[in-house]
C-alpha cells in the first residue's frame, strides 16, 4: 500500500500507545509465572500479535476482549510447538532460550528480514549448553532442552535483547543463574526494563560488573499489571511538534526505563523547547541547530532525528549506529536514502550518517523498505515539504503502530491510501 501525504502542520493532542518494549516482557513473565495476570494493550501490534501467537503455541491460555488481555500460565503440551516469529526480533531473541529451556524439540519461522537480523551469538551460547540446531539462522528446528549448570557468556554489543532472553528464561527455574557480558554492553536501559519487570515478578537480579545473576523463580504478585506507555512511537510526533504547530503527547511515564525517553533531551539539545506538566509532553518550534547525537543507546530513533536534523542549522553526525544495519532495512542506507529522495542532504558513514540542514525539504517519493520507522519518518517529514509526500509500502506501520495513520490524520493530517 502507498500513502501520498500533503505538507500540512500537525496541531493537537495525541495520547502515547502500549509500549512495545514493555508488553512483549509482561507477556512473557505473564505466561512463565504461577497465576494469570490481567492488563491493558491499547494497541496491537504485529510485534505483540507475533509473542502472543508464540505464548499460545507454548501452552499458555491468552483471552482478549478489546484491549483487556488476560494471560494464563505456559502448560506443557505433548506435541512439538511451532514458533513463527513473523519480523519480530524480540519475539525471537527472548522466545529462543525460553522455549528450549521448556521444551525437548521446538521449530522456529519467521518472515521479512527476521532471517538476516544477527542471532549467532545467541545460539552459539545455547549450543553451548545442550541444545542443537538444524540450521544456524531460521527457520529451523532445536534439539536438548538448555542446560543451566555452566554460567553463561555473551557479547553485549549485538543486541541487548541476547541477555533479556537469557534473563527470562532463567526466571523459570528456582536456582541461581549466572551471566557474564563478554564485550561492552550497548542499549543496556533495555535490559534494566527486562529487569524492572521480572522483578515485579518475584525474581531477584544482581548486577556487578558485567556480570548479572538471577535468583528465584517467577511469582505471580500482582494480579493486574499496568503496561507504560510508549516512548519510541511517542517520538514521531513529539519531532512533527519541533517542526511545526504544537502537538502534546499525553501518558508518557517520565521516569521510565525506556531508553527512546532520551528523545525529549535530544530535542532541547537541538534547540526546541521542552515543557513537561505530569505525563504530558510539549514540543515547541524554536530555531535548530545541528549536534551530534550517538546512537549506541537509542538507535530506533535515527529515522525521524535525521528528519529534524534536515531542516536545523549546520552539520549533524549520527554516530556509533552500526547495529542499524541489521533492523527491518539497513536503517543507516534507508534513513539517507529518504532525507535525499526528499531534497534534502545526507551522507552515509559506516557507522552513522551526517545530515546539512537546510531551510526546507522539496517532497518526492520514499520507499519504505520494510521499516515502520521509515514509513513514519518519512510522513513526519511531510511537514516540512514544499510539495507532497508519497510513501511506498505504508502497511509498514502495523509492526508497531497501526493506528498511526489514524492519529496523524485526527492532528490534521491530509493523507490519501493509494
Amino acid at each position: 500500500m502507498n500513502m501520498l501525504i500533503e505538507s500540512i502542520n500537525l496541531k493537537g493532542s495525541v495520547k502515547a500507545i502500549t509500549s512495545k518494549s514493555y508488553a512483549h516482557r509482561v507477556l512473557i513473565c505473564a505466561a512463565l509465572s504461577d497465576k494469570s495476570t490481567t492488563f491493558k494493550i491499547d494497541e496491537f501490534s504485529e510485534d505483540i500479535l507475533a509473542t502472543i501467537s508464540c505464548l499460545e503455541e507454548l501452552g499458555a491460555k491468552i483471552e482478549i476482549d478489546g484491549s483487556k488481555i488476560v494471560v494464563y500460565p505456559i502448560v506443557k503440551k505433548e506435541t512439538i510447538p511451532i514458533l513463527n516469529c513473523k519480523e519480530s526480533g524480540s519475539t525471537l531473541r527472548f522466545l529462543l532460550p525460553v522455549a528450549t529451556t521448556i521444551y525437548e524439540r521446538v521449530i522456529f519461522k519467521g518472515e521479512g528480514r527476521l532471517p538476516e537480523r544477527p542471532l549467532s551469538d545467541l545460539v552459539e551460547e545455547i549450543e553451548n549448553h545442550g541444545v542443537k540446531f538444524s540450521s544456524r539462522t531460521i527457520p529451523f528446528e532445536t534439539e536438548g532442552k538448555l542446560n543451566y549448570k555452566e554460567s553463561f557468556n555473551i557479547s553485549g554489543n549485538i543486541s541487548s535483547q541476547y541477555i533479556s532472553g537469557l534473563l527470562l528464561a532463567a526466571g523459570i527455574l528456582e536456582d541461581e543463574v549466572e551471566i557474564n557480558i563478554t564485550t561492552k554492553l550497548e542499549s543496556k536501559s533495555y535490559i534494566d526494563l527486562t529487569v524492572e519487570v521480572m522483578e515485579k515478578y518475584g525474581i531477584e537480579i544482581v548486577e556487578s560488573g558485567n556480570k548479572i545473576v538471577k535468583r528465584k523463580s517467577y511469582k505471580t504478585i500482582y494480579r493486574e499489571a499496568t503496561i507504560e506507555n510508549d516512548w519510541s512511537n511517542a517520538a514521531f510526533f513529539l519531532c512533527a511538534s519541533a517542526l511545526g504547530d504544537l502537538i502534546s503527547v499525553e501518558e508518557l511515564n517520565l521516569k521510565s526505563l525506556q531508553p527512546d525517553r532520551e528523545i525529549v533531551s535530544i530535542l532541547r539539545r537541538f534547540g526546541a523547547k521542552i515543557e513537561v506538566k505530569k505525563n504530558i509532553v510539549n514540543v515547541y518550534r524554536r530555531t535548530l541547530k545541528g549536534i551530534t547525537i550517538e546512537l549506541s543507546e537509542h538507535p530506533d530513533l535515527l529515522p525521524v532525528l535525521a528528519v529534524v536534523a534536515s531542516i536545523s542549522k549546520g552539520e549533524t553526525k549520527f554516530i556509533n549506529g552500526k547495529r542499524l544495519r541489521f533492523k527491518e532495512s539497513d536503517r543507516i542506507k534507508s534513513t539517507v536514502e529518504m532525507i535525499n529522495n526528499l531534497g534534502g542532504m545526507a551522507m552515509e558513514e559506516a557507522d552513522g550518517l551526517t545530515v546539512i540542514g537546510i531551510e526546507k525539504l522539496k517532497g518526492g517519493i520514499v520507499n519504505s523498505r520494510g521499516d515502520h520507522r521509515i514509513v513514519m519518518a518519512a510522513a513526519v517529514a511531510s511537514i516540512v515539504c514544499e510539495n507532497e509526500v508519497k510513501i511506498v509500502g505504508s502497511e509498514a506501520v502495523n509492526k508497531s503502530y497501526p493506528k498511526f495513520f489514524e492519529d496523524f490524520k485526527i492532528l490534521g493530517g491530509d493523507i490519501c491510501r493509494q
